[in-house]
């Protein structure tokens, strides 16, 4: 095998850990069969690469289930991320401030690779199911900050985002249509905010606004979310202090 051979094959083995590694963002344990089957890969390409994870402490072997789950290191690795990320940290007071004020849930997100990434989460009162965690993954057409930055976000990308994403129907609410969607972001782009209006969990409400960079892209969205009894009749007053705490960031 020649050297350029060995690079790719390589780069094909970096690929593939990385997708099986994906897989448990949607399944807290997985086998070797239902790893093989979600990545289109031989059970014996699945097998070899899970020893070398579970080598190095990225997965483990559940001894009740005989399934494999996250290691310890991504606690370790996770740690570093959330201490060094300058981003997630700079507004941490912004949603100290937001969460306090309206006894809720501040979120700041950005999009990675078409995916919303929740970087940072403060939470203050009651509690109100969320699917969201530091590092976790959300469909940005139906969460207010995802909308956020589509809205905000040069159009080619849009157009790329779209026609990649299935709209896939979460509550009665979802955008579930191309057309749907982008009136949906021509409103925000007009706003200047968004919302989420039992999108993604019937009950929750949530107002986003766009942290932008000095070219008018947008690098994140600060939103928060709660109970739409309390926060709809608030919409716009939270728009206006996300933005006022964004801005105070972005300084």
């Amino acid at each position: 095998m020649n050297e350029e051979s060995k690079k790719k094959e390589l780069s094909n083995s970096v690929d593939n850990a990385c997708r099986l590694l994906s897989c448990f963002s949607d399944a807290e344990q997985m086998g070797i069969s239902e790893l093989a089957r979600n990545c289109s890969l031989s059970k014996a390409t699945v097998s070899r690469l899970i020893a070398s994870l579970e080598k190095n402490g990225f997965v483990m072997k559940n001894r009740l289930s005989g399934k494999y789950e996250l290691g310890l290191s991504f606690l370790i690795y996770g740690s570093y991320a959330r201490e060094r990320n300058v981003l997630a940290n700079s507004f941490d007071e912004a949603l100290r401030n937001l969460a306090k004020k309206y006894n809720a849930t501040a979120h700041l997100a950005a999009m990675v690779n078409n995916e919303l990434i929740i970087l940072n989460k403060i939470s203050e009162g009651g509690f109100i199911y969320m699917s969201s965690r530091i590092g976790c993954s959300l469909d940005a057409y139906a969460t207010a900050t995802g909308k956020c930055i589509l809205a905000y976000s040069p159009a080619l990308e849009v157009e790329k985002y779209v026609a990649g994403v299935s709209l896939v129907k979460k509550t009665d609410k979802t955008i579930t249509s191309p057309e749907a969607l982008y009136d949906e972001l021509y409103t925000i782009r007009r706003n200047g905010y968004a919302l989420d209006d039992g999108e993604t969990h019937d009950g929750l409400f949530c107002v986003a606004a766009p942290a932008l960079d000095v070219n008018g892209k947008p690098i994140a969205a600060v939103s928060v979310s709660g109970r739409k009894e309390i926060l709809a009749p608030l919409a716009k007053e939270i728009a206006a202090d996300i933005m006022r705490e964004i801005e105070n960031v972005m300084r």
